[in-house]
């Protein structure tokens, strides 16, 4: 799933009016499991000059960057945090680093069946093992442009909720923009050529 998709849907079930706190913990908490791949790309792209076809077909798929990706997206990592921010929810640190996991869980039940041959270790360090889906959200032969359309309609959904709940009018425009963003973006997959799962 697109990374907008899971802050869309984590501040829909998470995000409250008049908490600015609590709202960026959560928007930061959808992100952060795919922050190492946005962190690597500018790296290995403007530092070390390597081409896309090398980045995405042999670096992402070899180590250190799955040890990477199995910290960035562990279950068991983000989960004891949550616990520990749960069990200090009186503080404000720990309300925050609650609902940051929180987003991150979501982030992964969200994530969880729809990544085929590109999928992540959720349960490091206690386990190497990856589902591996038959369906993706960027793969066409794993079902892309079905998968695609969910996502859009998920995506509408949580915008909806998003638009009711803040009424200020530079969020109905992001909103807006992304409502506009998402529909063009079905319009582009169903009229893409077929994608390989190289």
């Amino acid at each position: 799933m697109n990374s907008p998709t899971h802050s869309l849907i984590a501040l829909a079930a998470l995000s409250k009016k008049g908490q600015p706190k609590r709202n960026w913990a959560v928007f930061l908490g959808s992100l952060i499991p795919d922050a190492f791949i946005y962190l690597c790309w500018i790296w290995l792209t403007f530092v070390e000059n390597k081409t896309q076809s090398e980045i995405w077909e042999q670096i992402y798929f070899a180590e250190p960057m799955q040890l990477t990706a199995s910290v960035f997206n562990s279950v068991p990592l983000y989960g004891a945090l949550a616990i520990i921010g749960f069990i200090n929810r009186a503080r404000i640190w720990g309300q925050l680093l609650l609902v940051f996991c929180l987003a991150a869980l979501i982030h992964f039940a969200f994530d969880f069946p729809v990544h085929g041959h590109d999928a992540y270790a959720y349960f490091w360090p206690f386990s190497d093992w990856k589902f591996h889906s038959s369906l993706s959200y960027w793969e066409v032969d794993y079902h892309a442009r079905w998968v695609s359309l969910v996502e859009a309609f998920i995506a509408i959904i949580c915008i909806s909720i998003l638009w009711l709940r803040f009424p200020k009018r530079w969020v109905k425009i992001v909103l807006g923009l992304l409502a506009g963003l998402y529909l063009l973006g079905q319009v582009m997959m169903q009229l893409a050529p077929t994608l390989t799962n190289g």
